[in-house]
């Protein structure tokens, strides 16, 4: 089969970048649903939406590919859990803004793992990025002292950190055990072990009890907000991603995913007038460069 040419290249691209662009805006829709439902309720609200978006999708022997995808998709959807339940968590106190630019350190987490764990290239673009993404980290740290930014705390700017890194995990043993895997099953174990996690966590934590349907004031915009996470954000997401994904170079791939903390930053500007101060926007600012300078390596 011929390689695509010309702008059909650029398709898979294209589509990436959208669904950056949408995973950019479920910053601002997690904000807006914890206004009115439990961070773990989110989490298990919009993954129970998208595991029946995907089960359309299945296709050949499928008792054989779940049977055969069932360990590597519980050990990754386990670490794929504990990244949004710390991120969903930490969103409480932190800007949507916040949350992006410090999602951005994944792609320099994932240079280092990958260095670490499978010998991948780490070059001195790759240590320059990284120092770069330590002096970012460090400026949005400090900034949270500006008095005119009252949203963002240490709490949870360590546990967006924590989150990062075990999406950086994911993402790594996506690597590992995505090749051999058949994608739809691969995917559908780790969506329903987020889902089943989240709602053990909610009922833990008296989240279904305290927040029944019948309390919660179910407003178009919380709606909007908990559709847009369930069919947007996960179901089509990761749906796109695992058929486009591997068709676009890592440094393209990189390049693209550096784009996230900015579409964050604007939605989370546009949809819910968030502020921060000079030397948070500098940290960010930082951070993404030092994504792309790291992306240069690959």
């Amino acid at each position: 089969m011929n390689a695509p040419s010309g702008a059909a290249r650029f398709t898979p691209h294209l589509l990436l970048l959208a669904m950056i662009a949408i995973w950019g805006g479920s910053y601002a829709a997690v904000k807006t649903s914890l206004d009115s439902l439990s961070p773990f309720a989110v989490i298990a609200l919009r993954f129970w939406i998208a595991v029946p978006c995907l089960l359309p999708f299945l296709r050949g022997p499928v008792l054989a590919d779940l049977r055969r995808s069932a360990g590597p998709g519980l050990v990754t959807g386990v670490v794929l859990a504990i990244g949004y339940l710390l991120q969903t968590v930490g969103m409480n106190e932190t800007s949507a803004s916040m949350g992006g630019f410090l999602a951005g350190l994944i792609v320099l987490l994932v240079a280092v793992g990958g260095f670490v764990f499978f010998h991948a290239k780490f070059g001195v673009r790759s240590v320059v990025g990284l120092l770069l993404g330590l002096v970012g980290l460090v400026l949005l740290c400090l900034g949270t002292k500006d008095p005119g930014v009252k949203q963002d705390t240490m709490r949870g700017i360590l546990l967006q950190i924590a989150s990062s890194t075990s999406y950086a995990g994911h993402i790594l043993l996506l690597s590992r055990f995505g090749r051999n895997m058949p994608a739809m099953p691969f995917c559908l174990w780790q969506l329903v072990v987020v889902a089943i996690a989240a709602t053990l966590a909610t009922l833990i934590h008296g989240g279904w009890a305290a927040e029944s349907v019948a309390q919660v004031d179910w407003t178009p915009v919380l709606v909007f907000a908990i559709a847009y996470l369930g069919l947007l954000a996960t179901a089509l997401g990761i749906g796109v991603q695992t058929k486009v994904q591997h068709k676009i170079p890592p440094m393209h791939l990189a390049l693209l995913f550096a784009l996230q903390p900015m579409f964050a930053a604007l939605i989370g500007w546009a949809a819910l007038g968030d502020q921060m101060g000079p030397m948070q926007w500098v940290g960010g600012a930082v951070i993404v460069a030092g994504v792309i300078v790291t992306s240069l390596d690959r």
